[in-house]
């Protein structure tokens, strides 16, 4: 085979892959007529090769072989499919650390619903894998729970820590109606998140439990991040710490 046959073929493969819709089934046949438009033309049994051998096995799409003829659709906009082990880190990821993540920095991730959605090459819910995650406990602060003002809150901290933009609080703790802070960090703890910082004008390094925050609006107001400053190393130094 040359190499112009092979590029024509890999051209044939890819066009037929982006033509495949997420929201709806498509034929072979229709296949066959969008590609021709494109001046790609191939057989229905070419593309439906190209489709069962291939495209169905390595991507995010599936075929309805109850249909006749059959049809595919993509399941993700995610195109490639993970392996066992990448499906392991995103369930683990999925479960415990993604709720944490603010939806700013959910690049391509989708909704909350869309990111539920298990990506795996693996058709079987029984595999090994999956038996070994659901024998795995992590405590982690389930904020699924929360409530829409301590969610709002949660978002306004990631909001100022992305940022590097002061923070107005309302706390009981901080004895302060309206609190102007430096948000320096937030510490994910098996009970309990914590958002580090500083009150204006001062140089000590407070703690506060989130749950524990009233209310939170992001400031215009932007401020210097302490270069000095490492959270890895100030929870190393502070072990054991908790609220302020």
């Amino acid at each position: 085979m040359s190499n112009k046959t092979s590029i024509e073929g890999l051209s044939a493969l890819l066009h037929t892959l982006m033509l495949i819709p997420q929201h709806r089934w498509i034929t072979v046949r229709e296949l066959q007529q969008q590609l021709a438009l494109l001046d790609i033309h191939r057989t229905t049994r070419s593309i439906k090769r190209y489709l069962d051998d291939i495209i169905v096995e390595v991507f995010n799409v599936e075929c309805d072989s109850m249909s006749m003829p059959h049809v595919y659709r993509k399941t993700s906009e995610q195109l490639l499919k993970l392996n066992k082990q990448e499906m392991l880190y995103w369930q683990l990821t999925n479960k415990y650390l993604l709720p944490l993540v603010p939806d700013a920095l959910n690049y391509g991730q989708g909704s909350s619903s869309e990111r539920d959605k298990p990506l795996s090459h693996i058709a079987s819910a029984h595999s090994k894998e999956q038996e070994w995650l659901a024998k795995v406990h992590v405590a982690l602060p389930n904020i699924r729970e929360w409530s829409d003002e301590q969610r709002h809150v949660l978002n306004a901290v990631h909001t100022a820590l992305l940022h590097n933009r002061m923070l107005k609080i309302s706390s009981q703790v901080l004895q302060q109606e309206k609190a102007l802070i430096e948000p320096l960090g937030l510490s994910v703890q098996c009970d309990a998140l914590l958002l580090l910082f500083r009150l204006t004008g001062q140089h000590t390094i407070r703690t506060l439990a989130l749950p524990l925050i009233d209310e939170a609006s992001v400031s215009t107001f932007s401020f210097t991040y302490p270069t000095d400053f490492n959270l890895e190393r100030f929870m190393r130094e502070h072990d054991g710490i908790r609220t302020s």
